[in-house]
């Protein structure tokens, strides 16, 4: 105390200690569910489904949340849309939450760290997304709006109108002459008046097959002549040796009798090479490629001379000519002026139309990019202009191109050589101002008069605007100010040029427009301004690999687009881990042990299948090419893909099929189910065959070692066979080391990536296929999340009383040990398997784990314990969709203890009509081998066996509906922990006593410190005697059992005995009959 002078001072001790109340059933949920799901709000990736959220505890209080952290829960589907009951990649676990949180409102929830959608079925080789940002020109539902005009007289069928043509659209570099991207296509590429677009580099270039099989580019010399400007009405005609008339101006003067006379006499005689004639179905056909000066550059004009045009029917030409087929790009409202007289004003039939709007079947580019957080592709537009100032003039018609945000997509109708038909693909690359930067200015810039012309693009111009201007040099470090001076004397409208602090010139255009060139005399070469420096690049058109002098360069903000160009959205490598569930089941890879290493079937036995293993429903006859089978043929019969592969081989001694067992790895009749190799050699990235394979001894170095196996054993190669789960290793094969496997040789050149099968051989070594196969790699995944977790061993912060994990029988195991791990203060909700049948001796055999299973699974129960309860059957409800689905046994009792719980206390045991009662589900029974639910009620037969095996089963009342019909753990002996009851009123005393001692640590150990937790605890016990879960008790803390040498250990002890209040499980009645008159005298 601290008074000095009369006061009062008030202190207060607080000695109301109390022991607080358990906070109710709160379960703790292990689930698997596939990866960046869509929360249920519809937008956004649910949280809970990240990999980077993987193993977290999300405490949980409502089912609008769960299904926001981790979307709905699915189902998998057949090809009818139907669920697949008792599909491996179902999200039970997510379903048991949801239906819980119905009524109750808190739970914890851990996702495994496995992603099930990676373990849908597939017959190709799966890859990962590609980086966001990727863009991809989808050429399968791209419209290239090639319009080909015929010019026949209207009269005639098509005559005077445009028709669509879709290209060939060529990604496949091997389809180019000699295998180079962006060559001619190959002449075995389409048929004679095809088009194509050669996709293999960014120019994307449109050809024609022409008449004589060859490709040539639209536009072209080669393409003009491959479409006649003229073409005679008479056929086979009978021509007049010494008749001419005139071609172009030139004399053309008939040498002969025959069609083909004149043909070689217009090719051979004509002055103008662009000339050429041809015999066309009897006709003459007269093409040129408009290589010649002035207005014939487009045209073929024909006169007559002394009659030999009417003898081959040509009419002679008037006003405009005989046109050249041209190349035309327009928006769909500019119709070319195409119609007309052949020979007047005319156009030539094969002209193209190439319509550069999506209307009425115009061009329509699909350019998409990657977003990596929706993982989906996004559509950007991609309009057709002939230049990047047309592009601006279309897309920024106030600013000039100020206003384009980076992103922004054009595409560019003239790239390669003038006028030659090709589209490339621009981005915006920068916002604002362009600008172009020499190098620095020192003396390099030789003392002379140079002429240098720049064009810039101006708003509302299409056309760029030009200035010539002289800069004269001395060589000193001055010419970058005079360089920059003279531009800015020349008083263009948006160009203007500056001198940094390095003394380098800075031109730029202050709209983001384009600036244009022309270095005349070398200047801007010389002040290091060249292709290679930033946001300059030739002029469309150049050719970078031989430029023209004198160069000509464009400053622009827009740069060429790298992209992808491919009828399926391109991909990456497979990511390092992912998982693949290949499908095939008709591939398999065997070999067999030569006594000294392994080698392919065919090898080994001559004569077999030559295809290697038949797959059939039905046991082969003949082998696969009708002929005989011979001894050791093989046959995997895929009648049970449930029991996959059910091998046979053939013995031709006695003329049947011989089953192999999968279990055998000792002898020579055996075989072992090991990733072994995928091709034939190391360096191959891609599969081969199971042909190619079958004569091949080529094994990679983690293949088995066959010093450890006899003569004779069979290889299953479990990396390239099919109907498995494998993981994509990146860098699985060690290039600086040597392949023991093959005699120490140098794996250098090897391909380093590798599948390695994910989904374990089982406890026998046989391999693990088919669904089983992605049940392994789920199992795995969540007994690595329980067994490794640390959060979830924190019983101070996370407390929790019921644990499952719904769906994984498999799981018990870890459960119980986590349990442990925790101090026993959970209870455990245990399934049953959803494909075990209702029938007494099956239910025993599972039970009673006679096939002597390693661990709780499909074909036994193995574990015991005082705080686990299994239950029997499975569920059928419906899903948060509607559809019918199975649910394993936890989903049902998860909500029934916490329906139990509201109306009673843990001790009552969450059984019978009275708490036992299940309301998520309307029928219960099992999966049959067809995969169909099959509805059982379980008779008391049926109850007895499971209940004498001390499985609690699920089943019909009448009257009362579905009901938990048990209440036994999995003790391993006989006492009051062998009744659920009990167990979880020692896991409400375990909790509870625990705070109620904890404020009495560091208390003196005395009487006064032992009678008041002793009161403590017979207050609690006295409590739970008035509800119904305790007889009685009795409490000692005394002297007799805190003995001075405990005291002395700093110990305190509280010794409790109690007697649990056992349920009523077995009603006898005993019914006597008296006779009449003989009970009223009792």
């Amino acid at each position: 105390m601290a008074l000095v002078s009369p006061g009062v001072q008030v202190s207060v001790i607080d000695e109301s200690f109390y022991t607080p109340a358990e906070p109710g059933t709160v379960p703790m949920i292990f689930v698997a569910s596939a990866q960046d799901k869509t929360s249920s709000s519809g937008t956004g990736t649910a949280s809970g489904t990240t990999a980077a959220n993987a193993g977290k505890v999300n405490l949980i209080t409502s089912q609008r949340e769960l299904a926001e952290t981790f979307g709905d829960p699915t189902f998998t589907k057949d090809g009818n849309n139907n669920p697949i009951h008792g599909g491996e990649l179902n999200e039970w676990g997510l379903q048991a939450a949801y239906s819980y949180l119905g009524v109750a409102n808190r739970a914890y929830v851990v996702r495994a760290a496995v992603d099930t959608g990676e373990l849908n079925a597939s017959a190709t080789t799966p890859a990962a997304n590609p980086p966001s940002g990727t863009y991809w020109l989808d050429t399968a539902n791209t419209e290239w709006g090639v319009f080909v005009w015929n010019g026949n007289a209207s009269t005639t069928t098509g005559g005077q109108t445009f028709t669509k043509h879709d290209p060939i659209v060529i990604t496949d570099k091997t389809n180019c002459v000699g295998g180079v991207a962006g060559a001619v296509p190959k002449t075995s590429i389409g048929a004679v008046g095809d088009y194509a677009i050669n996709a293999t580099t960014t120019y994307n270039d449109l050809y024609f097959k022409k008449h004589d099989g060859t490709w040539q580019k639209v536009a072209s010399a080669g393409w003009k002549q491959s479409n006649p400007a003229i073409i005679g009405a008479t056929s086979n005609p009978t021509i007049t040796n010494g008749k001419t008339m005139t071609l172009n101006g030139n004399n053309v003067t008939a040498s002969g009798t025959t069609l083909d006379a004149l043909v070689t006499e217009i090719n051979t005689n004509n002055p103008h090479a662009g000339i050429k004639a041809k015999n066309l179905d009897n006709k003459l056909a007269i093409y040129s490629d408009g290589s010649q000066a002035g207005p014939l550059d487009t045209k073929v004009t024909i006169a007559d001379g002394t009659g030999l045009m009417a003898e081959v029917g040509i009419t002679a030409s008037t006003g405009d000519g005989y046109k050249i087929p041209a190349y035309n790009t327009s928006t769909h409202t500019n119709v070319p002026a195409f119609k007309g007289t052949l020979g007047n004003d005319g156009m030539a039939s094969g002209a193209i139309w190439l319509k550069t709007t999506s209307p009425n079947l115009g061009a329509n580019w699909k350019v998409k990019k990657f977003n990596d957080t929706t993982k989906l592709w996004e559509d950007v537009s991609a309009s057709l202009y002939s230049s990047n100032e047309s592009a601006l003039y279309s897309l920024d018609l106030s600013g000039g191109g100020v206003n384009l945000p980076v992103g922004t997509l054009y595409v560019n109708t003239v790239n390669g050589q003038t006028g030659e038909a090709d589209f490339k693909l621009f981005r915006r690359a920068n916002t604002g101002s362009t600008t172009i930067t020499s190098s620095a200015i020192a003396t390099q810039l030789t003392a002379a008069t140079y002429a240098v012309t720049i064009e810039e693009s101006i708003v509302g111009a299409e056309a760029l605007a030009s200035k010539t201007f002289s800069v004269t040099t001395t060589a000193a470090t001055t010419d970058a100010d005079v360089l920059a001076g003279e531009i800015n004397n020349a008083s263009f409208t948006n160009v203007s040029a500056s001198v940094d602090t390095l003394n380098r010139v800075v031109i730029t255009h202050n709209d983001g427009g384009e600036i244009k060139i022309t270095d005349t005399d070398g200047l801007i070469a010389l002040a290091g301004i060249t292709q290679d420096s930033t946001n300059v690049t030739y002029e469309p058109g150049i050719d970078p690999a031989s430029p023209p002098t004198p160069r000509v360069y464009r400053g622009s903000n827009w740069g060429a687009l790298t992209h992808n160009s491919s009828s399926t959205a391109p991909t990456s490598l497979a990511t390092d881990g992912q998982l693949w569930y290949s499908s095939i089941v008709d591939q398999a890879d065997i070999m067999e042990h030569t006594g000294a290493k392994w080698d392919g079937y065919l090898t080994v036995n001559a004569n077999t299948d030559p295809a290697g293993p038949q797959v059939s429903a039905t046991a082969p006859t003949t082998q696969s090419d009708a002929t005989a089978l011979v001894d050791r043929d093989l046959w995997i019969d895929s009648s049970d893909l449930e029991n996959y592969p059910k091998i046979s081989r053939w013995n031709a001694s006695t003329l049947k099929w011989v089953a192999v067992d999968n279990s055998d790895q000792t002898t020579e009749d055996g075989i072992v189910f090991a990733d072994s190799r995928s091709s034939t050699a190391g360096a191959d990235e891609t599969d081969a065959t199971i042909v190619a394979l079958l004569t091949s001894d080529f094994v990679d170095t983690d293949a088995p070692d066959p010093a450890l196996y006899p003569k004779g054993t069979l290889l299953f190669n479990t990396r390239r066979s099919g109907f498995n789960v494998k993981k994509f290793a990146r860098n699985h094969v060690d290039t600086t080391a040597n392949n023991l496997r093959m005699g120490s040789a140098s794996m250098s050149g090897y391909y380093a990536h590798r599948w390695v099968t994910e989904s374990a051989n089982n406890s026998d070594g046989s391999g693990s296929f088919g669904r089983r196969s992605q049940r392994k790699v789920v199992v795995q995944s969540l007994q690595a999340l329980v067994n490794a977790n640390q959060e979830i061993r924190d019983d101070e912060s996370r407390i929790f009383n019921v644990v499952a994990c719904p769906g994984y029988p498999e799981l018990i195991g870890e459960l119980v040990s986590l349990n442990n791990d925790r101090n026993l203060s959970a209870f455990i909700v245990g399934d049953s398997p959803m494909r075990l049948t209702s029938d007494a001796t099956s239910l025993n055999n599972w039970a009673t784990n006679v096939s002597s299973a390693t661990e709780d699974n499909d074909n036994g129960l193995v574990t015991n314990d005082d705080y686990l309860g299994v239950f029997y059957p499975s569920g059928f409800t419906s899903d948060n969709f509607g559809n019918n689905v199975v649910v394993p046994p936890s989903h049902m009792m998860l909500r029934t203890i916490a329906l139990s719980d509201q109306v009673s206390f843990p001790w009552f045991a969450p059984a019978g009509t009275r708490r036992g009662g299940i309301t998520n589900a309307s029928s219960t029974g099992y999966i049959d081998s067809e995969g169909e639910f099959v509805s059982s009620p379980l008779n008391e037969g049926q109850r007895d066996t499971l209940y004498s095996s001390n499985v609690n089963p699920l089943t019909f009342i009448t009257g009362a509906g579905l009901v938990n019909y048990g209440q036994k753990t999995r003790a391993g002996g006989t006492s009051s922990l062998d009744r659920i009851n009990v167990s979880r009123l020692v896991i409400y005393l375990r909790s509870q006593l625990n705070k109620l001692a904890r404020p009495f640590v560091f208390e003196p150990n005395d009487k006064i410190t032992r009678d008041e937790i002793k009161a403590q605890a017979d207050s609690l016990l006295l409590e739970l005697v008035g509800n119904r879960a305790l007889y009685d008790f009795l409490v000692v803390c005394d002297e007799s059992n805190n003995t001075p040498s405990r005291i002395d250990r700093n110990e305190l002890y509280l010794d409790i005995a109690i007697e649990p209040v056992k349920a009523i499980e077995f009603i006898y009645i005993p019914l006597r009959l008296k006779n009449t008159g003989e009970i009223a005298g009792l």
